[in-house]
């Protein structure tokens, strides 16, 4: 905190803007000390312990979700979404077939995309692989594509051949991470993934049918709060943590085969997209230094 006071006083910032983490707790209280203005971001359904702490001292919250899942005045809150990678667009079929040919997919197969977040998801891997020969023997033009997470991706690669032998290379691809995200997800027909806040507003803007595992265990359950409004909305397939690989199985099997629910599942994520969160995001943060 004392590092916090002294780094205000020299740089003398207009406004701090927090999103969370331990580490605006120290400059939450410098900038309160200092009579700097604070705006905070909420990505998730459930604000997190810094910015419930600090955001008693905040002239805006700033949200992804309405105002009705957070505990700070009601005057204060101001719903923007969530800022995102901006080459992030809605995807029609002539963008999906060029997305396709620049990750090496060909253009008129089906594309499973399969990402737990940037560290992995143990029980998506393991149900994925599991369920992956009968899976690509029931679609016998699926392509898989795997995200692995941060350090999983050779253990997950030597998983995948032994269920598959021969078949794996052909039509499973592991990766570990990549900051070009939005090109596999663009591509993709279906999309398995958990409810990460960030991920479900890329899934809206690029309106992509999804079916959506929370993990129950992340700080305040926010993942099962994210999935929330995608149950209400119809949105997104919606499963619980413990699914069984046969009930994953026929989810996945009846979303790749009914293109039609498809349609409608992309349908109704996309109207929960906010594109504009980063513009409007600023615009507070401009404002706030005027005054």
């Amino acid at each position: 905190m004392f590092t916090a006071l002294r780094l205000l006083g020299k740089y003398k910032p207009d406004v701090v803007f927090s999103k969370g983490g331990y580490v605006v707790v120290p400059v939450g209280i410098a900038a309160r000390l200092r009579g700097v203005p604070i705006i905070t971001h909420d990505s998730d359904a459930v604000p997190g312990l810094a910015n419930r702490f600090i955001g008693r001292w905040a002239k805006v919250h700033t949200t992804a979700m309405a105002p009705e899942y957070y505990p700070y005045p009601k005057n204060t809150i101001k719903q923007v979404g969530i800022p995102v990678d901006e080459r992030l667009k809605p995807v029609d079929t002539a963008l999906q077939k060029s997305l396709r040919q620049q990750i090496d997919l060909p253009a008129d197969c089906l594309m499973l995309l399969v990402a737990g977040g940037g560290l992995g998801s143990q029980t998506i891997n393991q149900l994925t692989v599991k369920l992956s020969p009968q899976l690509l023997k029931d679609n016998p033009s699926l392509q898989i594509v795997h995200f692995s997470g941060s350090g999983h991706q050779d253990s997950l690669a030597e998983y995948y051949r032994r269920e598959l032998g021969q078949e794996m290379p052909r039509r499973v691809k592991v990766l570990g991470f990549s900051s070009d995200f939005y090109i596999y997800s663009g591509a993709a027909d279906v999309v398995l993934a958990r409810a990460g806040a960030t991920t479900l507003a890329e899934l809206a803007i690029q309106r992509k049918a999804a079916i959506i595992i929370p993990s129950p265990f992340l700080t305040g359950g926010h993942q099962l709060r994210n999935a929330e409004e995608l149950t209400t909305k119809d949105a997104a397939v919606v499963l619980q943590n413990d699914v069984s690989p046969q009930k994953l199985l026929s989810e996945l099997d009846s979303l790749l085969q009914n293109k039609q629910r498809r349609e409608q599942l992309a349908h109704n994520i996309g109207s929960l997209a906010q594109p504009e969160a980063a513009v409007q995001l600023a615009d507070i943060l401009l404002e706030a230094t005027k005054t």
